[in-house]
């Protein structure tokens, strides 16, 4: 059905007042000059004795120049053809907008589906509610009667936030609005998220609509678990559905980068889901949250601290032949005290920071100063390092302390010294330690002790019951260092065979993992935003007291990020700070229909503008016939093209409008597959690191398409590539000799290839040379880390791809085009293998032989030959820097 027509801006509309005024403007026209011979006799023959009038305009070009007058006018108007009534009444519409963190995954549809309603409001004037409060601490609070343009500029200025509605203030302010407003309809966008006070809140509104797309769509990251392996377990909350839900979820560095991916199950009518991440411990070290792919929605985050990552412990000990010895060895308790799930390694200094540990801990271990200095950068990065006293270390303390140490030790309770062992006082309230339990039976019968004269009150962590610190401890760049000034087993003290021995090892293994603080006042340091980004805390967040901590819901006082004080940080989710998702019940009075089944004005402003400048260009061109400056054959011609103008227009070609790059297709889906990710990934890359825009690449046959286009054309050889036709041959050189870059790449080759790739593709060498025979391909040479290519972007010093190892080629310097560019490079390294991606970010391919850097290395390397097809040779320059600089010193 459709509704009447209206207008957009009205008011526009009084400019046709003025077309009967514009009649009489355009009634006369001036004669048209005409040619007159110059002879004077002639020319004074022709002298009338009376003056001409003026022409008059005929009546049918006054008209048409009156109708494209008034096409201008109504088409600026902005004409609709508005949907049947939805909305009843004719008051001002009351729109209520969901905008918790529930609504952010459609947050788009649901500003899409408010702006129809308010096309729909047409006259009457629009009130707007967004529901959640802001993070400046603005409560929910209803916008004054908008007009639409008003009322569009305020939908475009709204958003998301990562926190739930308040379902009191929502009421407050929609009976202050009913207070003022008698006449108004209502209309919520709801998030169909069930919450207390949402039925007070409905019947205050008394909604002529309910417009949700249902809790259907709602995701939940709960907090991650570890696995007694230390395996990562993503948790993953739905409302209750009757079918199974297969939900992705990425793991994620903190830059963002996907590390993995694995696909949560949820079983029909369950609301929880689980799935774990198998990672290598290096890559497990990296992981800073969670994150659902394509969900621009903070519930759709799960942030991880220190209590949700996989720990890594490096030992270390001095002395001992063997230091786990059963119930004598130094690191014998320390190891069984160990969080669970913990991975351990044992080694030297060096070995242990090569390993990529998260702390080391070492049992009275003597060092030099280069492991000094090789723990204090490993601290600043975020490492932790704590150390236990001994024999060894006691008699010459070195500088890795968090305080000065004296000399020797101190006897407690020994039949050479007075007292007693001592028992360990309670925790300071601001002490790391603090919420620990006390233990019980715990003492300690010797110590080093810490000079009195120079000691920091803040380096003290524990104390004896006399007073004296017994564990030391200092914040040292992003980790920490601590000295626990006895024994790590029995020698000293039995605190090591302590029940509660476990507990101070937990804490203090991740306190440069960002531990919660278990004391203190909390701040947020980085929060998440509507969009599920980390952002700057907003001016309405507070502190937050640690032991409220597990209870507090998020709010705009306390929002999801990352919160912390000098002993650590924590991540605050919205999973397990909001109550479980459960599915909305509304009154089975209101109606309730989808964000897409909201009905749309048919706005045809535009194309009534369009004619208005056609018929205003067919207004010029008869000006021209009757005033003489066009002749008649010209004048229809013109015509002519103009109305088949809009048949004959055509589409720009691929790669005309924006750079790309292509590939030969193949006729193989799996390796055009790999080939179009391969270079989307390049693509994507080089509009990251560099100042060039590519548009997502393109397949083409040689041949058949226009090659002009493109910068860079990647061609992949495999066993069972046929050699090209003759017009393929053709396109290819005509490519290369206007200065294109052909990359020819195999799938490794057959066992004689040099490389990781030999034998994985044989026959892929007598293809190519197959392939390349009818191309006019210069002289090459094997690329070095010498030539322009290897520095066009980044500084490559090797060239690999999936395979490493094998040669490749260049043209030789006298193959190359007048600016010194190759038009061709050759390998065997299949480096859109090492390039490609899945949509989730993940690596397609898997590298041979895998080693430390070879992916990165082939990304740097695809870089440069987009950069070398685009720019040439502008950086070999370079090459010649150190033959100028010794110039320079002669």
């Amino acid at each position: 059905m459709i509704g009447p027509i209206s207008f957009a801006t009205p008011a526009i509309l009084a400019g046709l007042i003025l077309l009967p005024a514009l009649y009489f403007l355009l009634r006369a026209t001036p004669p048209a000059p005409r040619r007159q011979v110059f002879p004077p006799l002639r020319l004074l023959r022709d002298i009338l004795p009376t003056e001409r009038s003026p022409v008059r305009m005929p009546i049918w070009l006054l008209l048409l120049r009156l109708l494209a007058a008034a096409l201008v006018i109504i088409g600026f108007a902005g004409p609709q053809i508005v949907p049947p009534r939805l909305l009843p009444g004719t008051g001002p519409i009351l729109l209520v907008i969901d905008n918790s963190w529930a609504a952010a995954p459609d947050f788009s549809a649901r500003i899409a589906a408010a702006r129809r309603i308010v096309d729909q409001a047409g006259h009457r004037g629009v009130i707007l509610l967004a529901t959640a409060g802001t993070a400046a601490g603005r409560q929910p609070q209803a916008s004054g009667v908008l007009a639409r343009t008003g009322a569009l500029a305020a939908l475009g200025a709204l958003h998301a936030e990562p926190w739930p509605a308040d379902r009191a203030q929502d009421t407050a302010a929609v009976r202050a609005v009913r207070r003022h407003n008698h006449d108004i309809t209502g209309v919520y966008l709801a998030d169909a998220l069930a919450a207390p006070g949402l039925n007070r809140f409905v019947a205050a509104l008394d909604p002529a609509w309910i417009i949700t797309n249902g809790a259907k769509s709602i995701r939940l990251l709960y907090p991650p678990g570890l696995a007694p392996d230390g395996a990562l377990i993503a948790r993953l909350g739905v409302v209750a559905q009757p079918a199974a839900i297969l939900q992705p979820v990425l793991a994620e560095a903190a830059s963002g980068a996907a590390l993995a991916r694995v696909v949560v199950r949820v079983s029909p009518g369950a609301t929880h889901g689980e799935a774990r991440f198998d990672l290598p411990v290096a890559l497990a070290a990296q992981v800073a949250r969670l994150a659902l792919p394509g969900a621009a929605a903070p519930g759709g985050i799960a942030l991880l601290d220190g209590a949700t990552r996989l720990v890594t412990v490096g030992l270390a000990s001095g002395g001992t032949a063997n230091p786990e010895q059963r119930l004598l060895g130094t690191l014998y308790y320390v190891r069984r005290a160990l969080p669970v799930g913990t991975l351990v390694r044992t080694g030297r200094v060096d070995q242990l920071i090569a390993a990529g540990v998260s702390a080391i801990i070492m049992a009275d271990l003597p060092l030099d100063p280069g492991e000094i200095g090789r723990l204090r950068r490993f601290m600043a990065a975020g490492g932790v390092v704590i150390r236990f006293a001994g024999p060894l270390t006691a008699p010459q303390p070195d500088a890795l302390t968090p305080d000065t140490l004296m000399r020797g030790v101190r006897e407690l309770g020994s039949a050479l010294a007075a007292g007693k062992p001592e028992r360990i006082a309670a925790f300071d309230r601001d002490s790391p330690l603090a919420g620990l339990a006390l233990p019980d039976h715990a003492t300690v019968s010797r110590q080093i002790l810490a000079d009195p004269a120079t000691l920091d009150p803040a380096t003290v962590w524990a104390r004896l019951s006399d007073g004296t610190p017994i564990v030391l401890g200092a914040r040292q760049g992003r980790g920490a260092l601590v000295s626990v000034l006895t024994t790590a087993n029995a020698a000293w003290s039995n605190w090591p065979i302590a029940a509660d021995f476990p507990a101070l090892i937990d804490r203090l293994v991740h306190l440069g993992l960002g531990s919660a603080p278990k004391s203190g006042l909390l701040r947020p340091l980085r929060v998440l935003n509507g969009a599920g980004a980390l952002v700057v805390p907003g001016a309405a967040a507070r502190s937050l007291a640690a032991g409220d901590f597990i209870t507090t819901m998020v709010s705009p006082l306390h929002p999801p990020g990352l919160w912390g004080n000098a002993h650590g940080v924590v991540a605050l989710n919205i999973g397990d700070h909001v109550p479980v998702p459960a599915a909305a019940a509304f009154p089975a009075t209101v109606p309730v229909m989808g964000l897409d089944a909201v009905p749309r004005a048919r706005r045809f402003g535009p194309p009534v503008l369009a004619l208005a400048l056609a018929i205003l260009i067919a207004d010029g061109l008869i000006s021209l016939l009757l005033r003489g400056a066009l002749r008649w054959r010209a004048g229809v011609a013109a015509l002519l093209l103009l109305g088949l103008a809009p048949r004959a227009h055509a589409a720009p070609p691929p790669g005309a409008l924006a750079p790309m790059l292509a590939y030969v297709r193949t006729g193989d889906a799996r390796i055009d597959a790999v080939s179009r990710a391969g270079l989307g990934a390049i693509s994507d890359l080089v509009n990251q690191e560099t100042a060039a825009r590519l548009a997502a690449p393109r397949g083409v046959t040689p041949g058949a398409d226009n090659l002009n286009f493109y910068p860079l054309l990647y061609w992949p050889i495999t066993a069972a590539t046929r050699p090209p036709d003759p017009s393929a041959c053709r396109a290819l050189d005509a490519f290369m000799a206007g200065g294109g870059l052909l990359v020819i790449d195999t799938d490794g080759g057959g066992a004689e290839l040099a490389g990781s790739g030999a034998g994985f593709d044989p026959g892929a060498g007598a293809a190519l040379r197959k392939a390349t025979a009818c191309l006019a391909i210069p002289p090459l040479e094997t690329l070095t880390d010498r030539d322009t290519l290897a520095h066009t972007f980044f500084l490559a010093r090797h060239f690999p791809g999936r395979f490493d190892g094998a040669p490749v080629f260049i043209a030789a310097k006298g193959g190359r085009d007048a600016d010194g560019v190759s038009p061709v490079v050759i390998g065997s390294n299949d480096w859109a293998g090492a390039w490609a991606v899945d949509g989730a970010g993940m690596p397609m391919r898997a590298l041979l032989p895998g080693a430390p850097g070879q992916r990165q290395d082939a990304d740097w390397f695809g870089v440069n030959l987009v950069m070398y097809a685009l720019t040439g040779t502008y950086k070999s320059d370079q090459v010649q820097i150190p033959a100028i600089l010794r110039r320079l010193a002669q």
